[in-house]
Formats: structure tokens, sequence, C-alpha cells
């Protein structure tokens, strides 16, 4: 399926078949998701696979869209707050060097600042949500390219969620994106006109 072909016929879908999605088509949706831009190269993602179904029942306790737990795949997106931490930050900058996308200056700029030590000292930063959306998107737009479903879904219990999937405190559920083959067509929902969303040229 082309690019534009699948912006198109993508949808949020809340209604599944009960086939699972084989473990060949999972892969290459992570392979999406790995491919994702991301801001100094961080790649602060990662992604928990829920197929099982007792595991999704236990879910629903720290999800308010039970259609979720219906889904024969969850993918729980997440951040990583190793990722902001000085060491890491570090081997990501060299790696861009090396790559000759970022000059020596820049990074010694980018070392001057305050960076954390340790993963206790790290927020989130606005940007690793950017990149996580574009991670998420790639993968929705995959899964629609092999002919799966899938739904964005934030509102959930972060902390219940955490507990229940036994999450180390560095990693944050951010997304819940429930994937399959679709049991639902719906049609898109309202979109604005070009011209409110273009505010002019220059």
């Amino acid at each position: 399926m082309e690019l534009d072909e699948a912006i198109e016929k993508r949808r949020s879908i809340r209604g599944y078949t009960k086939d699972p999605v084989p473990k060949e088509l999972i892969k290459e949706l992570m392979e999406a998701a790995r491919k994702a831009p991301s801001a100094t190269n961080r790649q602060s993602w990662r992604f928990l696979i829920v197929q099982d179904d007792d595991m999704k029942n236990r879910l629903q306790e720290g999800i308010t869209q039970h259609f979720v737990a219906n889904a024969p795949l969850i993918i729980v997106c997440c951040l990583d707050r190793h990722a902001f931490t000085r060491q890491l930050i570090e081997k990501r900058v060299e790696e861009l060097i090396d790559a000759n996308v970022m000059s020596r200056e820049v990074a010694n700029m980018l070392y001057q600042r305050k960076l954390p030590q340790k993963v206790e000292e790290t927020g989130i930063p606005v940007s690793a949500y950017l990149d996580l959306g574009i991670a998420v998107e790639h993968i929705v737009l995959k899964a629609t390219s092999l002919g799966l479903g899938s739904c964005w879904v934030r509102m959930f219990d972060q902390e219940r969620v955490s507990e229940i999937l036994s999450l180390p405190l560095e990693i944050t559920p951010v997304v819940l994106l429930p994937v399959g083959y679709p049991a639902e067509n719906p049609s898109m929902r309202p979109r604005i006109s070009m011209e409110e969303i273009i505010l002019g040229f220059i």
C-alpha cells in the first residue's frame, strides 16, 4: 500500500476481530517505529507488546476505554528516562558527529548544559513526547498498510498501568495502542478545511 493510500485509509479502530496479529507483522510495526527520527537521535521510546488475555484483562483496571482490552494486541508505548542522562546523550551525540550530521562545536555547546548524571535526576523533556508521537504514528501508518487497525489511547491511569505491568521506575507509559484486524469500517471524522489550517503564504 502506498503512503498516500495508508494516510487516506487510516482510522481510529475500536472494534477488532479475534484473529491474532502474526509475529512477523509485529516485527514490521516495531521496525517502522525504530526508524523514526528523534531529537539528538535519543530514541527514547520503548515498547511493551501485550498479547496475553489475562494481562489484557488486568489492564482494564487502569483503562477507562475498555475496548482496548478486546484488541488481540496492545502496544504499550513508553519513554525511557535513561535516554536523558549525560552518558547516553553523549553517546548519541558522538554517533551524530561520526555520521557528519553534527559538528564538534555544536556538540560542545550541548555538553555545556546541565545534563543529569543519574536516572533519578531526569525529567522528560517536551521533545521526547513529540519523538514518541512520531514513532507511534509510524506504527499506526504501517499497521494500516498491513491491513491492521489501531487507535491512539491516552486516557488511562499511568501509575496503575505501570504497576500492573511491573514497569521499572525509569519507564513511563504514555500511549496505549490497541492493534488488530478491523471489525468495523468507520468513515473519516470531520476535518476542518484546508483554508483553516493554512495561515498564509509568505
